[in-house]
């Protein structure tokens, strides 16, 4: 889910020759998506009965084909980005076409519909990073992400298919502005998902954030070479590059989407984010679900913050 980590991830997985990447597709704040016009709906929940307004920028995306004059007309007057980043992404295709590369479709927002991408899309596997739910709540807490269930109680077909016991329950949260319970709520119901799609699916990969922020090198490399990447010295220098003790502990608020940190540092970040109370209760509303991913969190939860004494 987001701030869970996606971003670290994907750049880590792209440090190397193989991939080219597309970021976010289905975030609604994304004006640079692969789509003729950006989505409407927080976690959008695509399946066979869904998949018409994304199937074919899909397609076109699995085989590096540019849409050069959507693009453009989706450009911001007077943006420095847009200039920028749109011949880059076509140039990025022009080589992922030469180079016979893979496309590596980065995206939090994907999460509902991991089976979607395995079975009609061919992927050849759902990488997910779960991370701890006080870690990923303290994170919206901080930013002030709040999050509106009609995203999820609109789709009819997402609750239908997945989350009608979850009805009540986030319909008691509309309206309301505490991060806390929001966050610790979407997490559950997120990664009660993630769970549910993994069982005898060998193609949802999930990674836990914490055992690759202790041991980057030998995390990354495990998980490159199940997905049959080349982990060579280039790769190294840029994990190590990017969470390494003498990058910074923590990033200030406007800055939150800068990926390179002291990994085992910001494991202990929320313990200065968060009240006991909010402590308690992201604890009782995310178990059992919690309890799945997480059978040794006394060990994890010892984990100083170093941060507030830097």
């Amino acid at each position: 889910m987001h701030r869970a980590g996606t971003s670290w991830l994907g750049l880590m997985l792209a440090a190397g020759r193989d991939f080219i990447e597309i970021t976010e597709p289905l975030n609604p704040l994304n004006r640079q998506t692969i789509f003729p016009a950006r989505v409407s709906t927080w976690y959008a929940y695509i399946d066979e009965e869904t998949e018409s307004p994304y199937l074919p920028s899909y397609e076109d995306a699995l085989s590096f084909r540019p849409h050069p004059l959507d693009d453009i007309r989706r450009a911001r007057l007077g943006s420095p980005r847009d200039p920028v980043r749109i011949p880059k992404r076509w140039g990025s295709y022009a080589l992922g076409r030469m180079q016979r590369r893979r496309l590596l479709i980065r995206d939090p927002f994907a999460l509902v519909s991991l089976r979607w991408f395995l079975r009609r899309l061919g992927c050849a596997a759902a990488v997910v990073i779960v991370r701890h739910p006080l870690a990923v709540v303290s994170s919206l807490k901080r930013l002030g992400f709040t999050f509106d269930f009609r995203n999820l109680l609109t789709q009819d077909e997402l609750m239908r298919d997945h989350l009608a016991l979850y009805r009540e329950e986030m319909e008691s949260h509309l309206g309301s502005g505490d991060v806390t319970a929001q966050g610790a709520l979407l997490w559950t119901i997120l990664y009660g998902l993630t769970q549910k799609a993994a069982q005898g699916n060998k193609g949802v990969i999930v990674v836990r954030h914490e055992d690759l922020s202790l041991d980057p090198l030998g995390g990354f490399e495990h998980l490159y070479r199940r997905l049959g990447l080349e982990f060579d010295s280039g790769v190294m220098d840029t994990i190590e590059r990017y969470t390494g003790s003498m990058n910074a502990k923590e990033n200030p608020v406007g800055k939150h989407f800068t990926v390179r940190l002291d990994s085992k540092a910001n494991l202990g970040n929320w313990r200065h984010r968060l009240e006991e109370e909010d402590v308690a209760r992201i604890l009782e509303t995310t178990s059992p679900i919690r309890e799945h991913y997480y059978p040794d969190e006394a060990a994890l939860l010892a984990v100083p913050d170093v941060s507030a004494t830097s």
